[in-house]
C-alpha cells in the first residue's frame, strides 16, 4: 500500500539523519543533539504517540486535545513496604467514604434505572439530544446526565441491552451482547451461528481512566457515539477524534455508496443502547462514508482521503473472518460488510473484482436463510434481513445486465419473503415497528412483485430488476451455443413485456411527480429496449441498414425518444444525478446505444428530435462523470461527442471511415455477446 512505502521511506530517511547528526556533532558542540524528554502530557501517555513536553504539546494542538500532566508520577523500581502498606490505607478509606456519600435517594433512583432498562420494550430507545451543543463531564469521569448513577450499576444496566426479547429475570446480570439476537432454539439449530471470540463485539460502553476525555469525543453535531468506543483505539492512530462520529452521520445522510438503508439509524446512532455490530461491520460503514465526506480533514492534503480510505478498508478485510467449508461461519453482520465492500469497488475503475465481494454476500445470505420469514425474530432483525436479501436481490440483477453474467439469485428462492414493510422514512425514524402477521396487505408484497409498492429503491426500483432478472436470462438462453429456443423467445418475450405493462400501469396510477417517478420512466423504456435484444453496441453498429427499416427498431427508437425526455426532466429535479448515481449509469448507457447507431449510419440525414435526444444523452453522461467517474462512461461520451462533431462538420469519406473505425475499436471494449464480460473490462 502507499502509506506503508511512505512510512518505511520516512523510516529509513529519519535514520540516515541521525548518523548523520551523530557524526557532526563534534563539530556543532552539541547544539543539533536531540533534547531528551522526561515527561509526556496525559494524552501522548495514553496512546503511545511522540510528545515534545511543552504545555499544549504539538500532538495535542494538531487534534485538538485537552494536554494535561496530570497523571501521578511513578517511581522507578520496586515499591517499598511502606508506601505498598499507605497505598492499601488510602485505597480502603477512599472506597469507604465513596459509600457512604451515597444518599438513599440516589441508590434507589439506580435501582429504578435498572428494573426500568430490564423490562424494556424490545425496540431500541430514541437518540437522546441534547440542549447544549457539548456533553459536559463530572468529576467522577461519567456524562453529566448520568451523573446520579454509579459506574457499576451503569455498567450493569447496559449489559442488558440488546434485540433480544425481554427476560424475566429480576435480578439483572452481565451479559456480552451478541452481535444477532436470536432465539436460543435457532441458535442451536446451527443454522444462524454466533459471532467467534475472535471477531470483537460492541461490549458494554461504560468508560473510565485516562482515555474518558478522547473516548467521549463529540461530534460537529453534539452528539457522541458509543458504539465506537471500541474502534477508537484502532482509528485515533490515522484520523482525528471526531471524524469517526462525523462519517457515521455521514453514512445515514449523504452517502451515494450507501444503496439502500439497511441498518435503522435511531439504532446505531442511538446515546443510550445502540445495536450491537461486528467490528468488520462498523468498519465498512465509515469507509463508504470516507469516499464522500466533506470534513475538512479529508481535504487537508491531497493524499489525506486516499490514505484514511486505505487504512479503513485494511481494518475492515483484516476483521472479517474467512468463510469454512465445514461450516456456516457468518453472520448477518458478514454479509452487510461483504455488500459495502462490493458497492465501493464496483463503483471503482476495478469493477470485474467487486464480484468477488458480491459472491460471498449472495452465497452467505443463501446459507443463513434470509430469504425466509422467521416469526420468532426481534421485529428490527426481521426488517433487516428483508432489506438485505432483497438489496441483494437488486444488485445481482444490475450486475447480471453490468457484466453479461448469469444471475446467482432465483426468483424461486424469494417467493416466502416479503418486500420490505416500512419505508425509508418509516425505517430512519423511531417508529415502532409491526409484525408481518400484524399488517393487513403484507400478502400483496410476498415474494417477487411487479408492480410498484412505494417511492424509495424497494417500493419502484425492486420491481424492474426483477423484470430484468427475466431479460438476463432469456438473453442467456437465447445465446446458448446447443439450446435453440425457437418459438419459446417469442413467448418469453411477450410475457415480460406484459409483466412491463403491469409496471407501467401501477406507474401510472401514481400522482407523485418526483424525480423517482421519470427515473422510473426512464428506466422501464430502456427494459423496452433491452427487451428487443437491442443490447450490444459492436453489433448494433455492424448492423445492415435494413435494419433501420423494420417495425421493431422504428418501435425501439420510439422508446428511446421517451427515454431522452425523462432524462431532461431528471436534469431538471436531480441536476448532479445524485438520486441513485451507482444504479443509473448503465441504464443511461443502454438508453445511448441506440443513437450511437442512428448517428453512425445517417450521419447528416438525422432528425432534429434524434439530435436533441443524442445531446441529452451525452449531457448526462458527462454529469454523471463529474458525480460518479467511471472509464465507459468517459468513453462512451468520447464516442458520442465525436460522432455528432463529425455530424455537423461533413467529414470527407476517408476522414468518415476512421472515425467509424474508432469508434468501433471503443465500443467492441464492452461487449454483450456470448463470451462478452459488458463493463468488466
Amino acid at each position: 500500500m502507499p502509506f506503508i512505502e511512505h512510512d518505511i521511506s520516512r523510516t529509513h530517511a529519519s535514520g540516515t539523519r541521525r548518523k548523520s547528526s551523530s557524526g557532526s556533532s563534534s563539530s556543532t558542540d552539541g547544539r543539533n543533539i536531540r533534547r531528551r524528554i522526561s515527561r509526556a502530557c496525559d494524552q501522548c501517555n495514553q496512546l503511545r504517540t511522540k510528545c515534545d513536553g511543552k504545555q499544549p504539546c504539538l500532538h495535542c494542538l494538531e487534534f485538538s486535545l485537552q494536554c494535561d500532566y496530570i497523571r501521578e508520577r511513578k517511581k522507578r523500581g520496586k515499591a517499598s513496604k511502606r508506601e505498598l502498606t499507605e497505598q492499601d490505607v488510602a485505597d480502603a478509606a477512599a472506597e469507604s467514604m465513596e459509600r457512604e456519600s451515597i444518599p438513599d435517594a440516589h441508590q434507589k433512583h439506580d435501582h429504578d434505572l435498572v428494573e426500568d432498562v430490564h423490562f424494556e420494550d424490545k425496540t431500541h430507545d430514541e437518540v437522546l439530544t441534547f440542549d447544549s451543543p457539548t456533553l459536559g463531564i463530572t468529576s467522577n469521569g461519567l456524562p453529566d446526565f448520568l451523573a446520579h448513577t454509579s459506574a457499576q450499576q451503569l455498567s450493569v444496566s447496559m449489559s442488558h441491552v440488546s434485540h433480544s426479547s425481554p427476560s424475566t429475570e429480576t435480578t439483572p446480570q452481565l451479559q456480552q451482547p451478541q452481535a444477532t439476537p436470536l432465539p436460543a432454539a435457532l441458535l442451536a439449530s446451527g443454522w444462524y451461528p454466533q459471532v467467534s471470540p475472535s471477531e470483537p463485539v460492541l461490549p458494554d460502553f461504560s468508560i473510565s481512566g485516562p482515555m474518558m476525555n478522547t473516548m467521549l469525543q463529540i461530534t460537529p453535531s453534539g452528539v457522541q457515539y458509543p458504539i465506537l468506543n471500541e474502534l477508537l483505539p484502532q482509528l485515533l492512530t490515522f484520523m482525528p477524534p471526531a471524524l469517526p462520529g462525523d462519517l457515521l452521520e455521514t453514512y445515514f445522510s449523504r452517502n451515494m455508496y450507501c444503496l439502500a438503508p439497511l441498518l435503522r439509524k435511531s439504532s446505531i446512532l442511538s446515546t443510550v443502547r445502540p445495536r450491537p455490530c461486528s467490528a468488520s461491520l462498523l468498519y465498512s460503514l465509515l469507509l463508504s462514508a470516507a469516499y464522500t465526506s466533506d470534513n475538512p480533514h479529508m481535504t487537508s492534503s491531497p493524499s489525506a482521503r486516499l490514505d484514511i480510505i486505505h487504512r479503513l478498508f485494511d481494518l475492515c478485510v483484516s476483521s472479517l473472518r474467512p468463510l469454512l467449508h465445514s461450516t456456516v461461519h457468518g453472520t448477518l453482520d458478514d454479509v452487510m460488510t461483504y455488500a459495502h465492500l462490493g458497492t465501493v469497488t464496483s463503483a471503482s475503475e476495478f469493477k470485474g473484482s467487486s464480484l468477488r465481494w458480491w459472491n460471498g454476500a449472495w452465497l452467505l445470505a443463501s446459507e443463513l436463510k434470509l430469504n425466509i420469514e422467521h416469526p420468532d425474530l426481534d421485529d428490527e432483525v426481521r426488517e433487516e434481513m428483508r432489506r438485505t436479501w432483497w438489496l441483494l436481490f437488486i444488485v445481482d440483477r444490475h450486475l447480471g445486465l453490468c457484466y453479461n453474467r448469469p444471475l446467482a439469485i432465483l426468483d424461486a428462492q424469494c417467493m416466502t419473503l416479503h418486500y420490505p414493510l416500512t419505508t425509508d422514512e418509516e425505517w430512519a425514524s423511531d417508529a415502532v415497528l409491526v409484525p408481518a402477521e400484524l399488517i393487513p396487505d403484507a400478502a400483496t408484497k410476498l415474494g417477487v412483485n411487479y408492480a410498484i409498492t412505494g417511492t424509495d429503491i424497494f417500493g419502484f426500483f425492486l420491481p424492474l430488476m426483477a423484470i430484468l432478472g427475466g431479460i438476463v436470462e432469456l438473453h442467456h438462453l437465447e445465446q446458448h451455443p446447443t439450446m435453440h429456443l425457437g418459438t419459446t423467445s417469442r413467448e418469453l418475450r411477450g410475457h415480460l413485456s406484459t409483466c412491463l405493462d403491469v409496471y407501467e400501469r401501477s406507474l401510472n396510477a401514481y400522482d407523485d411527480q418526483g424525480v423517482w417517478r421519470f427515473y422510473a420512466t426512464h428506466l422501464a423504456h430502456v427494459l423496452r429496449i433491452l427487451l428487443a435484444g437491442y443490447c450490444d453496441p459492436l453489433d448494433l453498429l455492424l448492423a445492415s441498414d435494413s435494419l433501420l427499416a423494420t417495425n421493431e427498431f422504428m418501435t425501439c427508437t420510439a422508446h428511446g425518444l421517451h427515454a431522452a425526455d425523462a432524462v431532461k426532466r431528471i436534469l431538471e429535479l436531480d441536476p448532479e444525478l445524485m438520486f441513485m448515481p451507482f444504479f443509473f449509469g448503465v441504464y443511461l448507457l443502454h438508453g445511448g446505444f441506440i443513437w450511437l447507431m442512428l448517428v453512425d449510419k445517417l450521419e447528416s440525414d438525422v432528425a432534429e428530435e434524434v439530435r436533441d435526444a443524442c445531446e441529452t444523452v451525452v449531457r448526462a453522461h458527462e454529469v454523471c462523470i463529474v458525480t460518479l467517474n467511471t472509464e465507459y462512461q468517459r468513453n462512451f461520451r468520447r464516442v458520442m461527442r465525436g460522432a455528432l462533431v463529425g455530424m455537423r462538420q461533413g467529414l470527407e469519406a476517408a476522414e468518415r471511415e476512421e472515425a467509424r473505425r474508432r469508434r468501433r475499436e471503443i465500443v467492441g471494449l464492452y461487449r454483450w455477446c456470448a463470451g462478452g464480460n459488458g463493463l468488466a473490462v
